[in-house]
């Protein structure tokens, strides 16, 4: 986790349309990214990414935030996109993921990046839970909506965000988020009050919605079939912790509260049903392949493993036994 922090401290990687990126060329022996930002994925002795050993062969790829990113992955390989790429017929996954991500800026990257591809075959898309973090934040419903950062943003710009009335944006549009990215928990923030979770859940099933709607549009063309999965937290899976995922899991709530402070209203279990199901009816409206991971983890034989660093972040285990899952309940077919 050392390297983690690493490579989130530093000043915010400001980027056009997406708002911001992974580091470019950041070198570690647990994460390392391309020239783009995009992090290696790994099979067999080779590595890979968007912008690095492309393969010219069909390709698949996976979106999403800081799970499909692989946050708590020992190093490349043990990140869902290598391991989906092990096997000797699995055909290669490339890594299009960046923690802090919503729904918007998935789609966003990969509208800016498709003409870079060759032929895709699969998307998956393992999100879903950011939606709902900036769901609760002010203004989150109007104008383009929220995004991680968007304080330290209009701060750089030196003008007051939207809907501040003149104020300059506190902490709900940046600073804890901010925090959240660089796992310091040191930010301050004013108390403001969060959205409750039903606003939360309509705000995030309804831009999800939305963007797979486009990323659908934006697939056709190449063919690629588009999957969505819930992404599994610790929480909604209803595992039993493990010794060590208690510890980890307590530990984070002490030390980085006021980011965690975000979180603790949506991790419920009455809000995960709640949103599963709003996001299954639209993805069937969508025609894209649903998946409520945690669902499936609740049924595994792994389910009391050691499989999370934190409540959203998975071990090398984790990522395992989650990408077996995506494997088995998408059908991902050998290529």
């Amino acid at each position: 986790m050392r390297y983690y922090e690493e490579f989130a401290t530093g000043d915010i990687c400001w980027t056009p349309y997406v708002m911001f990126f992974n580091r470019p060329g950041h070198t570690s022996p647990t994460i390392n990214t391309d020239s783009g930002g995009f992090r290696l994925s790994v099979r067999g002795e080779s590595s890979f990414s968007l912008k690095e050993n492309r393969p010219d062969a069909p390709v698949n790829v996976v979106l999403g935030a800081s799970p499909a990113f692989g946050l708590g992955a020992s190093d490349d390989a043990h990140t869902i996109p290598s391991l989906l790429s092990q096997g000797d017929f699995a055909g290669p996954w490339l890594n299009l993921a960046a923690p802090a991500f919503n729904s918007t800026q998935e789609t966003l990257l990969f509208l800016m990046h498709r003409d870079e591809l060759p032929a895709v075959r699969n998307i998956i898309v393992y999100s879903g839970l950011n939606d709902l973090v900036v769901g609760g934040l002010p203004d989150a419903d109007s104008g383009y909506g929220q995004f991680f950062f968007s304080g330290e943003f209009f701060r750089q710009l030196g003008v007051p965000a939207p809907h501040s009335g003149g104020r300059q944006p506190g902490w709900a549009q940046g600073r804890v988020a901010q925090a959240a990215r660089r796992l310091s928990g040191e930010a301050r923030q004013e108390k403001h009050a969060l959205a409750d979770p039903e606003q939360r859940i309509d705000i995030a099933a309804r831009a999800t919605e939305r963007n797979l709607n486009r990323l659908v549009e934006l697939a056709a063309p190449t063919g690629a079939r588009v999957h969505f999965a819930l992404q599994a937290t610790a929480a909604w899976s209803g595992k039993r912790l493990t010794e060590e995922e208690r510890l980890l899991i307590e530990e984070n709530y002490s030390k980085r509260s006021q980011m965690w402070d975000l979180f603790r209203q949506i991790l419920d279990p009455d809000v995960h049903a709640s949103y599963a199901q709003r996001l299954e009816a639209a993805c069937k409206r969508s025609g894209v392949p649903f998946l409520d991971v945690n669902q499936a983890l609740d049924s595994s034989p792994h389910r009391d493993s050691w499989l999370f660093v934190d409540q959203t972040h998975c071990t090398d285990e984790g990522n395992r036994v989650v990408t077996d899952i995506l494997r088995n309940e998408f059908a991902i077919l050998p290529q």
